[in-house]
């Protein structure tokens, strides 16, 4: 049924340059928030065992779904796991059978590739595995795909900024050592273990892990990559200033930069017990070390972890809206009863994926 399709579709395990160049090109967000990703280039390279599959016309991408094999923890178990990283058509792609019937065998392949383990419609394996993505509820047009998909909410998380124009220094934080990477892995996995979708692949990444010592005892951590975005536009009048006119005012700009925002991108904050106080500490000491002025911390509506410390998380989360973002997930040989649970959890958030 599908094979005339199968063999326009092009599949790579490293980024071509048609796909790359459409990336590049992408916005994220809605109409009211509207980034650019500048970094793509750098980062498409370090995806962990990443599939592309896309459509090419005259050498040009004009789609992509790029999806990444990666173990994580459910239910207490390693599972398989494939993380849909990049999802970028054409627009004449994104309206479903009324585009006409060459669109609709296109739409009914992705689905059907959707229900394997393998990725191929074709010859499909159909091995216990779980997709998962994350949809702005507020993006029709992606919300629609992932219905006619098949996948389901599982969740939903929003993003708390911490941001400081002149962060202070401290001598108890510095850049994690490879030798302790062992010991903090085995802190983040007992800080972590009542969450689902944990995994260490973009962790201790680039040197960006950033480590609080207690005399010589490590007691709080975080990874931190920076990151840059060009901000098109942000919801509410307060936005429609910030991007018009912060980067004409020194101290502001420091904070917010539409045409080129730096930031530091997180994942893996943990702490020991009875050093919650100490967590402000690390974050400001990590963007004076970095040279940024703010990071991004995101947490799912299961996890209460943030509101255990207490933080003056400064200028940027005062003034942003707090939008939430569905999780989105695809079981191929799960029961009910354990979807049921993995909807109830708390969910590990990568920051490189939300990057």
């Amino acid at each position: 049924m599908f094979e005339r399709i199968h063999n326009l579709v092009q599949r790579s395990n490293s980024a071509p340059n048609s796909v790359l160049e459409l990336l590049k090109q992408t916005t994220i967000g809605t109409n009211g928030s509207l980034y650019q990703l500048l970094d793509t280039e750098r980062k498409i390279h370090a995806l962990n065992h990443p599939n592309f599959i896309y459509l090419e016309r005259n050498n040009k991408a004009i789609g992509n779904i790029t999806i990444c094999n990666r173990s994580i923890t459910l239910n207490g178990k390693n599972e398989e796991g494939l993380y849909i990283r990049y999802f970028a058509f054409d627009q004449v792609f994104q309206g479903g059978q009324q585009k006409g019937n060459a669109t609709s065998q296109f739409h009914q392949y992705f689905k059907a590739l959707f229900e394997t383990s393998n990725l191929n419609p074709v010859k499909p394996e159909k091995n216990r595995c779980i997709y998962w993505a994350f949809i702005d509820p507020q993006n029709l047009r992606s919300f629609n795909m992932n219905e006619r998909f098949g996948f389901q909410d599982i969740g939903s998380f929003t993003t708390t900024a911490f941001s400081r124009v002149k962060p202070k220094s401290s001598a108890n934080v510095t850049v994690l050592d490879s030798s302790d990477e062992d010991k903090v892995l085995s802190d983040l996995s007992e800080f972590y273990k009542d969450f689902h979708f944990f995994s260490d692949c973009h962790l201790f990444e680039d040197n960006n892990f950033y480590i609080l010592k207690d005399g010589d005892e490590i007691v709080a951590g975080i990874q931190a990559n920076p990151v840059a975005w060009k901000i098109k536009s942000l919801p509410g009048a307060k936005g429609k200033f910030l991007v018009k006119y912060a980067h004409r005012i020194p101290r502001l700009r420091k904070l917010i930069n539409p045409k080129h925002h730096e930031f530091l991108a997180t994942e893996g904050l943990y702490w020991k017990p009875g050093y919650e106080n100490r967590v402000e500490e690390l974050l400001e000491a990590v963007l004076h070390l970095s040279g940024k002025h703010s990071l991004l911390i995101w947490t799912d509506q299961h996890n209460n972890m943030l509101e255990q410390i207490s933080v003056n998380w400064g200028f940027i989360q005062k003034t942003k809206e707090n939008n939430s973002i569905n999780i989105v997930a695809k079981f191929i040989d799960y029961s009910s009863s354990e979807i049921d649970q993995i909807k109830q959890s708390k969910k590990y958030l990568s920051g490189f994926d939300m990057t």
